[in-house]
């Protein structure tokens, strides 16, 4: 069997899942190569979809680029996770518009008009309403982002105004913020549609639990509600691999954040002593024996 890995030019923390994939890989004599996505791994030539790279079995994709998911895609390599599911994923509106009307419980959530001309007074008047709805203070989160950057808790009106005119070129949302949840929430990694563990983030100095150097993780005591609440998402939406993240609501209900159709699992693997990569590869040898 043959896979390829698929990673951004900045690698970051995927060097990890590189090299437990590899491990893994060669305990199995599964033959594994890594290409950086640099631009010139597909390109549409007369026509037709041309791969510059080798056939093989399976694709780790450690990237986020929609556009060389989906001609991968077309050119029939079957890769994890499929693009369909990182574009929900990538973009938190689009996450939350899937997972709406199916019973999950979410913040409430508003979407930013988009901008594509210089601010005028009038485009500050949405702003009434956003405040309206969701009161102070709030969450808002440019739409494409991770690790916690691009997410601001705005605390009055002003300040809401102010951060507008900075970020509204960009895909926003608005969104309820959850005072039981600051500076913590709860990571539950799926691994062929079950969940696989969990685990708690915190951060003493900032509502962003995942943000910085002052985030820290331990193991998750009376998880089950949270499990079961993530295990419903992955049912619903038939999640191959993610981590699902959730913030604790009123009487410690699970709500849900965002999921991460790329989680990192460094952090897990150190906290739980579970052993992600393994699971991963056996996942993904069972469904491409069985052509799933």
């Amino acid at each position: 069997m043959k896979g390829l890995i698929i990673v951004n030019q900045n690698i970051g923390h995927n060097q990890y899942k590189i090299d437990r994939f590899k491990e893994e890989c060669s305990k199995r004599n599964i033959e594994l190569d890594v290409f950086i996505n640099d631009g010139t791994l597909a390109e549409i030539v007369n026509n037709e979809v041309k791969i510059n790279l080798p056939k093989a079995d399976f694709v780790f994709y450690l990237d986020k680029d929609i556009y060389l998911a989906r001609l991968l895609e077309k050119a029939n390599y079957r890769l994890f996770n499929r693009a369909d599911f990182i574009k929900t994923c990538d973009d938190k509106m689009l996450t939350f518009i899937v997972c709406a009307n199916m019973g999950i419980r979410m913040p409430k959530t508003i979407a930013g008009p988009l901008i594509y001309t210089d601010l005028k007074e009038e485009n500050y008047k949405f702003l009434d309403k956003v405040a309206d709805e969701l009161g102070f203070p709030m969450v808002v989160k440019k739409v494409y982002g991770s690790l916690g950057e691009g997410v601001y808790l705005v605390k009055e009106k002003e300040e809401l105004r102010r951060l507008y005119s900075e970020i509204a070129r960009n895909p926003v949302i608005f969104q309820e913020y959850v005072k039981n949840s600051y500076g913590q929430s709860i990571r539950v990694l799926i691994i062929d549609g079950k969940v696989f563990g969990s685990f708690i983030r915190k951060n003493n100095a900032d509502f962003r639990s995942n943000f910085g150097d002052t985030a820290s993780s331990i193991k998750l005591k009376k998880g089950a509600k949270y499990e079961d609440f993530a295990q419903d998402i992955a049912d619903k939406l038939k999640i191959e691999y993610a981590g699902i993240d959730l913030l604790v609501y009123e009487n410690e209900e699970p709500i849900l954040c965002e999921i991460n159709s790329n989680a990192f699992f460094e952090e897990f693997e150190k906290v739980t002593s579970l052993d992600v990569a393994k699971a991963v590869i056996d996942m993904v040898v069972r469904k491409v024996n069985a052509h799933e």
